[in-house]
């Protein structure tokens, strides 16, 4: 189901709640380059956008009970491009994605290259939803952003190929196995489509 983005809250005060880590500059092969694309220092939300925070952005945007602190879903490519710009943000690239999730030594995940099940909200708990955004503190990437494996699918400010037709979503959700959550993990969808497994986060 997907919510277009008619109605806004005046608000900025969405800005100040979203706490931020900074990302030094460096390389990282993305979205299937075979050479290294630098990448210059910038900053990354340490959490997936919540509920609340698109509620106070869209107000005809519903929380569902109890997910208040729960990344938001079911919004679309362009709707995660205009609350970060409503906030003074943007959607980060693939490659900021990958560099902020990993770091530049090439690893599979967050934390290492062996995955662990503490550390990130996948398919292999078995919770088969999402987790509090805040959840996984142990699972930090290197810059210290949290559940950039699993947890939701977040999109990037990336096609998928110079047609210009599909977006890129990367990292794994809940109800996908490791392998499909590590920080290479990519999936293309259309922009104006919306999914329970797909949220975002903002940069700058």
């Amino acid at each position: 189901m997907a919510f277009s983005f008619i109605t806004f809250c005046a608000s900025t005060a969405i800005a100040a709640e979203s706490e931020m880590v900074s990302v030094a500059a460096g390389e990282v092969k993305s979205g299937g380059e075979t050479k290294a694309v630098k990448v210059k220092a910038f900053q990354i939300d340490k959490h997936e956008v919540t509920f609340a925070q698109f509620n106070s952005f869209n107000k005809e945007f519903t929380i569902p009970d109890g997910m208040e602190n729960h990344p938001v879903t079911e919004v679309t490519f362009f709707d995660a491009e205009e609350y970060c710009k409503h906030v003074g943000k943007r959607l980060p690239t693939g490659a900021e994605w990958e560099l902020a999730a990993g770091g530049a030594d090439g690893r599979l995940y967050p934390w290492g290259n062996e995955f662990d099940s503490k550390k990130a909200n996948t398919l292999e708990n078995g919770q088969n939803r999402t987790a509090p955004v805040t959840a996984y503190a142990n699972g930090a990437s290197p810059s210290g952003a949290l559940n950039m494996s699993g947890n939701v699918w977040e999109w990037v400010d990336q096609f998928e190929s110079s047609e210009k037709q599909y977006r890129l979503v990367m990292g794994g959700s809940f109800f996908d196995k490791s392998d499909h959550c590590t920080i290479k993990s990519s999936l293309k969808s259309i922009p104006d489509d919306s999914h329970t497994y797909i949220g975002f986060r903002c940069a700058k």
